[in-house]
């Protein structure tokens, strides 16, 4: 009888720990929420929901995931509790700094500018969600031209229409990204191969925050940005199979991390200093996104 059930709660186990497939929707409409950044925490595991809030995740052991989507709470679930649906609960987000007018575009003022054919290195994504941001830091001059137009990105995809998503965020007291300033997805695309990948804001007014703000791009974990490609090993003819979410994002090198985080294994972290050799100039900086912002009145 004891072997029964020892047998039984293996089963039960295996079902707990084992693949997750659920669908994420809103706790109070009931529609599924896309595009969902799912993270098991303190692991680099993690996925992305698709348009119709599907997602799937295999685990060995029971974890805390992390679910993190715009205009939603954050909400933390243990592994083992989850089976069909999960709810995720619309946050009131005070988006005081949005103001919503009708505005001339007379004046024009671009920050953040880099050379296309400078930038070298990437940002790339394998098969676990992660989101880069960087911060813009509000300058006086930007008085007269306080309105976010557009902003161009360095992409580098090999696929056709890789998607990827923009968060905007303000920032907290520790100088980490904090609140949304805007809560709907900006889904941005990719277009293949080595290019400038211009996101039009004008339509959202949005202004910038006396204290400034956070661009983040997040990658997504769907089937549309599924990239499989063949590699021989280092010391080896052995040709091997690895996978990458497309597109990769330019950076440029900053002798501070100031201004750049990454949001790994559900948590905000400063983004590491590079390390890719003697001959790289960008040698023990730090990587910034490639990100032009256009500002207008």
């Amino acid at each position: 009888m004891k072997k029964l059930l020892s047998i039984i709660f293996l089963f039960i186990s295996s079902l707990c720990f084992g693949q997750i497939n659920s669908v994420i929707i809103d706790s109070e409409s009931l529609e599924k929420v896309p595009y969902v950044n799912i993270w098991v925490e303190n692991e680099n595991i993690g996925t992305t929901s698709n348009q119709q809030g599907e997602f799937e995740l295999n685990l060995k052991e029971p974890h805390v995931i992390v679910f993190s989507a715009i205009g939603y709470e954050t909400r933390r679930i243990q592994s083992n509790s989850i089976i069909n649906i999960v709810e995720l609960k619309a946050s009131i987000t005070a988006l005081d700094e949005v103001i919503l007018s009708a505005n001339k575009q007379d004046l024009e003022l671009t920050i953040g500018n880099f050379k296309k054919s400078k930038i070298n290195h990437y940002f790339a994504c394998g098969t676990t969600p992660w989101i880069t941001a960087r911060y813009f830091p509000y300058q006086k001059n930007y008085k007269k031209t306080r309105f976010l137009d557009r902003i161009k990105i360095l992409t580098n995809s090999d696929i056709r229409d890789a998607k990827f998503n923009i968060r905007l965020y303000s920032v907290n007291e520790d100088g980490e990204p904090d609140k949304y300033i805007y809560d709907k997805n900006i889904i941005g695309i990719a277009r293949k191969g080595k290019k400038l990948t211009e996101i039009d804001l004008s339509g959202l007014n949005i202004e910038f925050p006396d204290k400034g703000f956070f661009i983040a791009i997040e990658w997504l974990i769907i089937d549309d940005n599924l990239y499989e490609y063949n590699y021989t090993k280092q010391d080896s003819n052995k040709k091997l199979k690895r996978i990458s979410y497309e597109p990769s994002f330019g950076t440029i090198p900053s002798v501070t991390d100031e201004n750049s985080w990454i949001y790994t294994q559900g948590k905000w972290r400063r983004v590491w200093k590079k390390n890719s050799g003697a001959w790289d100039k960008s040698e023990n900086k730090y990587s910034l996104l490639a990100i032009e912002l256009t500002l207008t009145n």
